[in-house]
Parts: structure tokens; C-alpha cells; sequence
């Protein structure tokens, strides 16, 4: 058997098997990889730096996340197979189990930068998002689904965030990890951010009440 067929059949087995790194690496192996800064999929250009919402395994109702760091096509019996290398970022359901006590405190539209980079196909890109600050994210006057923010990366490896959990902001008598999905309501005395349940304020009645916490009352 010729050489350049037995790299067409490990070749055509590592797609099979989605061994996607082995497959760009042995496919770079033999020259069948080419490289680009920029790609054009379903009408639109994408280019290094991106960040985007990604399905997992063609499985539109799973997502993930990841920044763009790289574009090729690989060619595979007279196709081009393009391909994506992405830096993954995680979401709260992607945190592992062990850190599951965490989840009132992170919010829905909240990622973490990682170290894993991976190559996938290239439509398995959804769309682009944009990723703010916390801070940015808190400020916003209207949110949409296609806005997240971050406030740490999170080292898989290592299991460690940066900056770590102790520096993140906390919030509320609760002294909770403060997460832009909830509802607070605000004391107009010190101007202090409380959960509503921890306020004792039903959520309907907020808007039409002045409101003082347990400590201002107390003065």
C-alpha cells in the first residue's frame, strides 16, 4: 500500500473518531493542511480573536464557548474540510461537580477563560458574542443573549480561578457572590444592595415602595 494511502485511511480514521488535534497534526504531517487568518462560513467572515457560541457535536441545543485562534482547511480525498481552533471558555454547567456550590453566584451569561485549545469543525459556529466586564455587564440598561461577561478565568488543569473565588464581589446581608441574574432592590438610606427574599419585599410590590434595611431602620 502507497504511502499517501495509508495517510488517507488514518487520516479518514481520526475524523471518523473526532480525534481533531491528532487529525490537523497529521494532516500538517503530510501537506494537506492550509492554513488562514480569516473564514468565511454561512455568509460570514470570522476572523482571529472572535469569540463564539459554538454546538457541540452537531447538537444545536448544546453550547459552548470559545475564542478564535485558528483557521484551515484540510484537504481530504480531492475535499476541503474546514476546521477551527478555538480557546475554550466555560460556563457555569461545564464547572465541575465539586464546584457546584457555586452556582447561585454565577450568572447564565457568565464565562471563564481556559487553557484548552481545541480544533473542531468550523459549522459548528453559531454566531459571535461579545464578552464584557462585570462591571460593564451590571451597567447594561437592556441585555440581549448575545452579551456575556467574565470576571476570572479558570485554569482546568490546575483547578484554580484567577482572580480567585475570595476577590470576587460579594453582596446582600448574605454576603453572597454577587450575580447579575438575580433581583435586588436598593436601600435608600446606605444605598445597600439586597436580595429580595433576604429584604423580605415580594419582587411585584419593589418599584412602589421606599425601602430601608434592617440596620438603617434600626438608626
Amino acid at each position: 500500500m502507497e504511502a499517501n494511502q495509508v495517510n488517507d485511511q488514518v487520516i479518514k480514521q481520526l475524523l471518523y473518531q473526532k480525534k481533531y488535534k491528532e487529525l490537523v497534526e497529521r494532516a500538517r504531517e503530510v501537506g494537506l493542511v492550509k492554513q488562514y487568518s480569516k473564514m468565511k462560513y454561512d455568509g460570514i467572515i470570522y476572523s482571529i480573536g472572535q469569540i463564539v457560541q459554538l454546538s457541540v457535536d452537531g447538537n444545536r441545543d448544546k453550547k459552548t464557548y470559545g475564542k478564535l485562534i485558528g483557521f484551515c482547511n484540510l484537504e481530504v480525498d480531492e475535499y476541503l474540510i474546514p476546521m477551527i481552533k478555538v480557546q475554550k471558555y466555560i460556563n457555569k454547567l461545564e464547572l465541575p461537580q465539586k464546584l457546584k456550590e457555586l452556582q447561585d453566584g454565577i450568572s447564565e451569561f457568565e464565562l471563564f477563560q481556559s487553557e484548552i485549545e481545541e480544533w473542531l469543525f468550523c459549522t459548528q459556529i453559531d454566531h459571535e458574542i461579545k464578552l464584557i466586564s462585570i462591571k460593564e455587564y451590571e451597567e447594561m440598561m437592556i441585555q440581549n443573549e448575545r452579551t456575556y461577561f467574565t470576571r476570572a478565568d479558570y485554569n482546568m488543569e490546575k483547578d484554580k480561578f484567577n482572580p480567585p473565588i475570595s476577590k470576587w464581589g460579594r453582596i446582600c446581608i448574605c454576603n453572597q457572590i454577587s450575580n447579575p441574574d438575580k433581583s435586588y432592590i436598593q436601600c435608600d438610606k446606605c444605598q445597600k444592595w439586597l436580595h429580595y427574599e433576604c429584604a423580605g419585599v415580594q419582587a411585584q410590590l419593589a418599584q412602589d415602595i421606599s425601602f430601608y434595611c434592617a440596620m438603617c431602620r434600626k438608626k
